[in-house]
């Protein structure tokens, strides 16, 4: 593949004063904004969930593991874009004014967003702008398309109009812990860290997976049926020094992936109930054994986690990949998320998804994702490579789930012997 622009091609920020909620849409010389007037945060968010409830009608369609039918890749596609309209039509004061005007700034600032042999563009959304608003799955690049792809040459032009497949989307996120050494490698290897649920198929073949990699280092997988996990030291303390073993060691490779791929619990609203965590993850052992991650005990336990962690050493906290279901959901009522804990642990890139997966499919997602990581490219790169592998392969526009939150220039260096 190509490599993505050095700079945002797109720029994304919010403001908001006594005149209302605007955002600002900028191209690469950063000039002449394009204004979106948005309606207050909470209608937004409420929009969002309906939203959410239109991509469960595309899910219905993306579910099956085997190559979908064209007409099937087709209608998901036609469902996405005319959910969008209606998000924006809803969300947007202006949007009788702007609808034309955003599709047209949208590809002059990214000229080659039809071209999958040109360099990719990015769209940087700064921290701060809602992050509810999906914008990889808006059609932003031609908000007029009625679906009618004939075959795949139209398909994959069809595809393009999102974001998610056209363009590499950063969401920024706490303090830019941009890591000028990327993902270092030890010993000739990248260190990865594997937290599981046993259970899943999809689970045991990254396993497999990441044990059939000489590239890998791999630390795991946890939880196991020898070892308590999290053992001597609590998931915070693990997060806040990924330099810290189970049982309290410190390690000879300092992991520069988190890699879990497990079942979640996302509770919003009404989903809630007293006295049970809304926002988890399960682990669980071959054996049975389990393990509940709770957010909220890792939020009260990352300030003192901090101040028992060694100072930086030079190395940057690890990338986190959660290959997990609805582990990029934001709950439209107390924007609580999985992706809290990583956010305020200053982890610079967190990869998530933003619905249930089908197991197999995630698999070959992960797998796509750190062949290209390992071969040389940033982790913009392979998340793109690994979208558009799926859709090539299965005609299935499942990747456009996949979100990322921090930098999307890490790559791993030096690379492991004999993987360039």
């Amino acid at each position: 593949m190509t490599g993505q622009a050095a700079a945002p091609n797109v720029t994304i920020a919010a403001h908001g004063d006594q005149h209302g909620h605007r955002l600002m849409l900028t191209g690469p010389d950063r000039r002449d904004p394009l204004v979106l007037e948005i309606v207050e945060q909470s209608v937004l968010r409420q929009h969002g969930a309906r939203f959410g409830q239109n991509v469960a009608r595309v899910l219905a369609l993306w579910q099956r593991s085997g190559r979908l039918p064209l007409t099937d890749a087709d209608r998901s596609l036609q469902v996405l874009a005319e959910a969008g309209r209606i998000l924006l039509t809803r969300s947007l004061r202006n949007a009788h004014e702007v609808h034309g005007e955003l599709s047209a700034r949208m590809r002059r600032w990214c000229p080659a967003w039809r071209d999958p042999e040109a360099t990719v563009p990015v769209v940087h959304v700064q921290r701060g702008v809602p992050q509810w608003l999906p914008w990889e799955m808006l059609p932003l690049f031609d908000l007029s398309w009625n679906g009618g792809a004939e075959d795949l040459t139209q398909l994959w032009r069809a595809a393009r109009m999102f974001p998610g497949l056209s363009a590499i989307v950063e969401r920024g996120m706490g303090q830019p812990a941009r890591t000028p050494l990327g993902l270092r490698t030890s010993g000739g290897r990248l260190p990865l860290r594997f937290l599981w649920h046993a259970r899943y198929p999809g689970a045991r073949g990254e396993l497999g997976f990441f044990r059939s990699r000489d590239g890998i280092h791999l630390d795991g997988p946890h939880p196991d049926d020898r070892v308590p996990y999290p053992g001597a030291v609590s998931f915070a303390e693990q997060l806040a020094d990924p330099a810290l073993s189970t049982d309290g060691q410190r390690l000879r490779h300092f992991h520069q992936v988190l890699h879990m791929s497990c079942h979640t619990t996302v509770a919003t609203g009404s989903g809630q109930t007293q006295g049970h965590d809304p926002l988890v993850f399960h682990l669980a052992s071959e054996g049975g054994r389990t393990v509940d991650v709770s957010v909220e005990k890792v939020l009260a336990d990352l300030i003192p986690a901090w101040g028992r962690a060694p100072r930086p050493s030079g190395l940057g906290m690890p990338l986190v990949f959660l290959n997990a279901c609805s582990t990029a959901v934001r709950d439209p009522l107390s924007l609580g998320s999985l992706l809290e804990p990583f956010d305020y642990n200053r982890n610079p890139g967190v990869i998530g998804t933003v619905a249930k997966l089908p197991d197999r499919l995630a698999e070959a997602f992960s797998r796509r994702f750190y062949e290209t990581l390992l071969a040389g490219h940033t982790t913009g790169e392979a998340l793109h490579t690994a979208k558009w592998d799926l859709l090539h392969t299965r005609r299935n526009p499942l990747g456009l789930l996949y979100v990322l939150h921090g930098d999307s220039t890490l790559r791993v260096q030096p690379l492991p012997a004999g993987t360039a």
